[in-house]
């Protein structure tokens, strides 16, 4: 999105994606085991507290997280939903612990789902890393190397879209949560997961929220769903690309740095926003900017993009920035002013 980081993709990402597995496979070594306080396949009734289950997604098993809270949702008397996408080398149990939105269930009554992506060998690196299937993927992994047991008729890289609907559709089956609140977040490249996950599924998602990542090209979803971007204003992934030692918070001045321009154009552009009509939130050590400036714009389109004083390439939990921001409340309270029809 704002930067080269996130603008990385080849011209035949989008080819590589349904074309045919015709290398061998070579298997990748499996992951370690996550801490469950219970865990068992889809379709094992859920209980208060941490589930950790498996789910067969195109022959091979997927694993994730469901935090239930003991008490009630404020919302309502079903369950807001919020799935959160972690960055590379990720995993679902490691953001359970450092995003917050384990404790914001605890506040206010949602179910939290932690996801882990599979893992890939990235070709700049040579390393093996937990990734998402964002638009730009394909070009960026070496795609003749699978988990161990993958199937080689299965789509690669994997069909994340689906995975987020199975879970979804086993939530539903288990669990009185809300159809109209379902909600997703994302760090880095779970960002960008995210950002393509509420294009794809427009009409099954509310509303998005994602730190140091968003779409890389233009899309056109079903429906315009809302979106809140976040990035830090010393996230060294950015400032490398753009030149700067650090993200002014002057709002003009944001929009003045051409990627930057160019990523919330991106974003206006796929909901149908007028560029032009914006409106500025300023805080301590932060700044915001709002498409359109008052309202929503067609069919409830909402875009907010804001820059995080000093914090780097991190999803702020209060702990890793020094103004103390935390994504999980600011985003929820974005998320629970938006509703499916």
């Amino acid at each position: 999105m704002f930067t080269r980081y996130l603008l990385a993709m080849a011209a035949a990402a989008a080819l590589a994606l349904t074309l045919p597995h015709t290398a061998p496979a070579r298997a990748l070594p499996p992951q370690a085991p996550e801490q469950c306080d219970t865990h068992g396949a889809a379709g094992t009734p859920y209980s208060v507290g941490v589930n950790c289950r498996v789910i067969d997604v195109d022959g091979h098993p997927r694993k994730f997280i469901v935090y239930v809270p003991d008490r009630a949702p404020v919302t309502g008397s079903r369950a807001p939903v919020v799935f959160m996408f972690h960055g590379s080398t990720g995993t679902g149990q490691k953001f359970l612990r450092i995003s917050g939105w384990r404790e914001q269930a605890d506040a206010t009554g949602l179910v939290a789902v932690f996801p882990t992506g599979l893992r890939y060998r990235v070709l700049e690196s040579g390393r093996l890393s937990t990734k998402w299937n964002s638009y730009d993927l394909a070009s960026e992994v070496d795609l003749s190397e699978r988990p161990r047991g993958y199937p080689d008729d299965a789509p690669w890289p994997a069909d994340d879209v689906g995975f987020v609907d199975a879970m979804v559709s086993d939530l539903q089956d288990q669990l009185p949560i809300d159809r109209h609140r379902v909600y997703a977040s994302g760090f880095s490249n779970g960002a960008n997961f995210t950002a393509r996950l509420g294009m794809e599924r427009s009409t099954r998602l509310a509303a998005v929220a994602y730190t140091a990542g968003g779409l890389t090209v233009r899309q056109t979803p079903t429906r315009p769903i809302p979106m809140y971007v976040t990035a830090g204003s010393a996230d060294p992934k950015l400032l490398d690309n753009v030149g700067l030692p650090e993200l002014p918070l002057d709002p003009l001045a944001l929009l003045d740095i051409p990627m930057l321009r160019s990523g919330i154009n991106t974003h206006l552009a796929s909901l149908g926003l007028d560029a032009g009509d914006f409106g500025v939130i300023s805080a301590n050590h932060s700044t915001s900017l709002r498409w359109p400036a008052t309202g929503t714009g067609p069919d409830g389109a909402l875009f907010r993009f804001g820059v995080l004083e000093a914090l780097r390439h991190n999803y702020p939990n209060a702990n890793n920035n020094p103004f103390g921001f935390e994504a999980a409340p600011e985003f929820w309270e974005f998320f629970s002013s938006q509703r499916l029809p």
